[in-house]
């Protein structure tokens, strides 16, 4: 087995390449986006909701959506949580604040 990245949403080992390399998530159907990788409160991109609100998804409805839910699996016993993994936490991670600019 090649080692696996966590996904940032769900935890879970499940994807084959570095975080940011559009990879859907079987466990939470979450795309894993570059974009919103580093500016995870900004919706859109390849997902609809922000990589801050998607974790919490997963935890209450099993998904990183209504809509996806559709289309998750439980995880197999080779795509454990990742022991390091944990929800962004906007008061203790420093990120880049996105915004963007009227260039109109």
């Amino acid at each position: 087995m090649s080692h696996r990245h966590p996904c940032p949403c769900c935890g879970h080992l499940v994807l084959d390449e570095m975080p940011g390399s559009y990879e859907i998530c079987p466990v939470c159907f979450r795309e894993d986006d570059g974009v919103q990788f580093r500016w995870p409160t900004m919706a859109g991109e390849a997902n609809k909701i922000s990589l801050i609100e998607a974790p919490r998804n997963h935890q209450d409805i099993g998904a990183c959506d209504q809509h996806s839910r559709q289309f998750v699996r439980p995880p197999t016993v080779d795509e454990p949580l990742d022991p390091a993994w944990r929800p962004i936490d906007l008061a203790r991670d420093s990120l880049p604040t996105y915004w963007r600019r009227d260039h109109s």
